[in-house]
């Protein structure tokens, strides 16, 4: 995958995840069902660019099909076309830069949020070490509500926010200025129930997808709903447990009013950096309307981005995946004509050229071979048959895969006689010309795919080649070429 495709992935990717995940949780939402969903959306922010590594290890039997780039209709294929574009528009000797500088600026910044990780780790350990131990009379807590043997210690610090914090031993770090005991047992309360839910481990890993993704401002929105509703849920639990939610609302309030967060702290704070979320948090607490939850919505959502995913896939991890034909690639002669007929002319030739229909300047990716219906179809050399069905425009079409790693398309095609996974040697008769797909006449559209190496990059990806400029390829017998 190329960095600009790497990049641009990336936006698009979180942009969908992140705006169904919104619409999902807008409104009067349970927290537990909203984190979920901001959860699951952060999970498959990654899972594409996690899975391509692993797509190596997967066998292949077969080359894989030629990619569906329509030769002729403009409006289908955008994310392929645009794909292309992207490519040439970095690849040429003008832009030869652009990669570098692109890796250049992820790998600062890649490198910027582990100094930003190790900085706030530093002030961490630097605020812990001035703290002191809370020698007041210990704080009566639901021990038995909260699932814990006992609580964590108490220490204080001079300012911030409260937050718990520790490996083998943890303690809650309360402000000075909210050592008192109404406070101190809300607070202590909402702590431990980030300790019972496992918050100090899962919070790290759900706040990656932004420093993985820095370039992404749909990353660093999920980073901050994953906040809120990490603390709404604990807020939700808490105002339970404690059993005065009126109470509860109070300290946080009271909290906001004399402490800030300290920033760049690897800790759930009680009180969050943004400002808005503390009136909407209150407004959860003190509201008595029933929370919703949208399963429907939800699930479609997934099923939406699930099917979505492999497009993706495709495209971000294009050359990921070695075929069979790369592992061991053979030289290839052509020694049969693809269709014999003495009316055979060729009558679109490869590459720009006047759509028949938009009558729009396009780019047409084969030759057109003008032959009469029913007029058979032969392979030129052996194969192997990657492809046999119906593709939009393209009508009834075959594809095979030679032994160097080439690959051709017949497509407008009256009939097929080969199938997937067929082996085919010279001169088999595969099928017969007609025009089953956009067509204007009777024809063979015929491509022929290689991979070429982009020296720019030094990524190898395939492209359409003019068949008529395959050395030894003879498109037909007979007839005026």
């Amino acid at each position: 995958m190329s960095v600009a495709w790497f990049v641009v992935f990336v936006l698009l990717w979180t942009g969908f995840l992140a705006g169904f995940a919104s619409l999902i949780t807008n409104g009067r939402v349970s927290a537990r069902f909203a984190q979920m969903v901001w959860r699951g959306a952060a999970v498959l922010s990654v899972l594409p660019l996690a899975i391509i590594p692993l797509l190596k290890l997967l066998p292949k039997d077969l080359p894989s099909a030629i990619p569906d780039l329509p030769y002729v209709e403009p409006a289908a294929g955008v994310v392929a076309s645009a794909s292309v574009n992207l490519q040439s528009a970095v690849s040429g000797p003008e832009w030869g830069w652009t990669a570098p500088t692109l890796l250049g600026v992820l790998i600062a910044g890649w490198m910027f949020r582990c100094g930003a990780s190790a900085l706030g780790q530093m002030r961490l350990q630097h605020l812990k070490s001035r703290s002191v131990p809370h020698h007041e009379q210990p704080i009566a807590l639901p021990l038995s509500s909260l699932g814990l043997e006992r609580g964590p210690a108490i220490r204080l610090i001079d300012g911030g926010s409260p937050f718990i914090a520790g490996v083998a031993a943890r303690s809650v770090y309360v402000p000075e200025a909210l050592n008192n005991p109404s406070d101190l047992r809300q607070i202590v309360i909402h702590e431990c129930v980030h300790l019972k839910r496992g918050d100090l481990v899962t919070r790290p890993l759900e706040r990656l997808v932004a420093d993985l993704f820095w370039f992404s401002p749909f990353a660093w929105m999920m980073r901050r709903e994953l906040d809120f509703w990490r603390e709404a849920v604990c807020d939700e639990i808490a105002s339970e447990i404690s059993g005065d939610r009126f109470g509860y609302a109070r300290t946080l309030a009271h909290a906001a009013r004399i402490s800030a967060p300290t920033r760049m702290l690897p800790v759930a704070a009680f009180i969050l950096p943004k400002r808005r979320s503390l009136p909407k948090r209150l407004s959860r607490l003190l509201e008595t309307r029933p929370m919703q939850t949208r399963p429907i919505m939800a699930m479609s959502a997934s099923l939406v981005a699930l099917a979505l995913a492999p497009f993706a896939l495709a495209e971000a991890g294009k050359d990921a995946m070695p075929t069979s034909e790369e592992a061991a690639a053979k030289p290839v002669s052509f020694e049969h004509a693809v269709v014999k007929s003495n009316t055979a002319r060729i009558s679109s030739k490869f590459g720009k050229r006047k759509d028949p229909f938009s009558k729009d300047s396009a780019w047409h990716k084969g030759t057109d071979i003008a032959v009469p219906e029913g007029t058979p179809v032969y392979t030129p050399s052996c194969g192997t048959v990657v492809f046999s069905g119906f593709k939009p425009a393209y009508g009834e079409t075959i594809e095979i895969a030679f032994g160097d790693g080439s690959k051709m398309r017949f497509a407008q095609l009256a009939s097929r006689d080969v199938m997937v996974g067929d082996e085919v040697t010279v001169g088999t008769r595969i099928g017969s010309v007609g025009m089953t797909g956009r067509a204007t006449g009777p024809h063979l559209h015929l491509e022929h795919w290689k991979k070429t190496l982009n020296e720019e990059t030094g990524e190898t990806e395939y492209q359409p080649h003019d068949p008529m400029m395959a050395e030894g390829l003879v498109l037909f017998a007979g007839g005026s070429r």
